[in-house]
């Protein structure tokens, strides 16, 4: 018997976040293959073009923890729909400045938009997530990993025609998910619940458990957005590859990493997310060395397969944060999706962009290939979460 009722998700209400997701997280995923076109217009160096990346991962996370306060005190529907607009405005405008500038300007602006975005629809897709919550939550992370891939994708596609100014094709799917989630607002205006009605006693949180949990997936995040800075510039400059191309691998790396959520959410739920975390992480790393060693389409499969095992405890992690702050889930969010899974890559990009300037891209990539081993180590050492969310499937007749 279950310790408690099965509740489906609400996954209409979860579907219609996903798609303001994919819109605020295809901004992040159409900056990694736009950097060589970038760096070409604008004449930049290694550092200089890591900044463009650091510079949406800042301004998002800023305000996260903020706004996640926020919301958890009073319901802010209207951050959904206008933080994919403030998104969508930011990084359409950012391919057609001529300046570095404004250029970092507007994508900080794209970045304070989706930072508006995640703590509330965090927050609302906890509550829709019904009981089973690493799998129902996975319905609202995907759309977000789903837009991570379709960013590099439509670069792939319009970059040969447009090269920087690809950026403007952004503007009609953003102001598609703007326009739903603003028409279909009340489907996802759920109210803050009470603090006295989730509990019968006020659950406290785990201070030490939510700090080592944002260092583990900061050590992920490092890695995630480490190799989209460095291994687009390999590819271009050192190994013969256009920008389509590159734009290509950078695609099947984060599609593979969406589909690898999926996945992981499906396992989270039944082993754990801290399980789930240690076992998957370290198989990443020979597929990363492999890359670093082999040119050729062995490397190729091996880094975007590595994209699925680095993202698989994606929304296990945004759950355990969420049970360490049971009593503050847009807050657990912020810190997990906003610094853990964003903001802490703004001090290590242009450090990595530093190293791959000073020592070599390839140097960078052995950097990178050993995060995966630290961050399974650093997850050791979570304690157990307070309000396990392992379900047992329904029973059927």
């Amino acid at each position: 018997m279950p310790s408690r009722a099965f509740v489906a998700p609400d996954r209409g209400g979860l579907s219609l976040l996903g798609t303001g997701h994919f819109l605020v997280d295809m901004t992040f995923g159409a900056l990694s293959p736009l950097l060589p076109a970038f760096k070409d217009a604008l004449a930049l160096s290694d550092l200089q073009t890591s900044l463009i990346l650091a510079s949406i991962t800042f301004s998002s996370s800023l305000i996260q923890p903020l706004l996640g306060l926020m919301a958890d005190r009073r319901r802010a529907t209207w951050f959904l729909w206008g933080g994919v607009g403030l998104a969508t405005l930011g990084i359409t405008l950012a391919g057609v400045v001529d300046t570095f500038w404004l250029l970092l300007v507007l994508v900080l602006l794209a970045g304070v938009g989706a930072g508006a975005y995640h703590p509330e629809a965090a927050r609302v897709a906890n509550q829709l997530a019904g009981t089973r919550k690493a799998t129902g939550v996975a319905w609202f992370t995907v759309g977000g990993n789903l837009g991570f891939a379709a960013g590099p994708l439509l670069v792939a596609l319009f970059v040969p025609l447009l090269d920087e100014q690809t950026t403007v094709i952004f503007a009609v799917p953003g102001a598609i998910a703007c326009a739903l989630l603003l028409v279909y607002r009340h489907r996802v205006a759920v109210p803050v619940v009470p603090r006295a009605a989730r509990s019968e006693r006020p659950a406290r949180s785990d201070r030490r458990g939510m700090a080592l949990l944002v260092g583990v997936v900061s050590l992920r995040t490092w890695l995630q957005f480490g190799l989209m800075v460095v291994v687009p510039l390999l590819l271009t400059d050192q190994r013969g590859y256009s920008d389509r191309q590159a734009g290509f691998v950078i695609f099947a790396f984060v599609m593979f990493g969406a589909l690898g959520t999926i996945a992981g959410s499906i396992v989270a739920d039944r082993i754990g997310g801290k399980r789930m975390f240690i076992s998957s992480m370290p198989i990443a790393a020979p597929m990363i060395a492999c890359f670093i060693l082999v040119d050729g389409p062995l490397g190729i499969a091996l880094f975007a397969i590595s994209g699925a095992v680095q993202m698989a405890s994606f929304s296990a992690t945004v759950v355990m944060g969420q049970d360490y702050m049971p009593a503050r889930p847009a807050l657990a969010a912020a810190l997990v999706l906003g610094f853990g899974a964003i903001g802490s890559a703004t001090p290590w990009l242009p450090f990595i962009g530093w190293i791959a300037d000073t020592q070599g891209r390839e140097t960078a990539m052995w950097v990178l290939a050993a995060l995966p081993l630290a961050a399974a180590a650093l997850a050791t050492t979570l304690p157990a979460a307070r309000h396990p969310r392992v379900v047992p499937l329904p029973a059927t007749s």
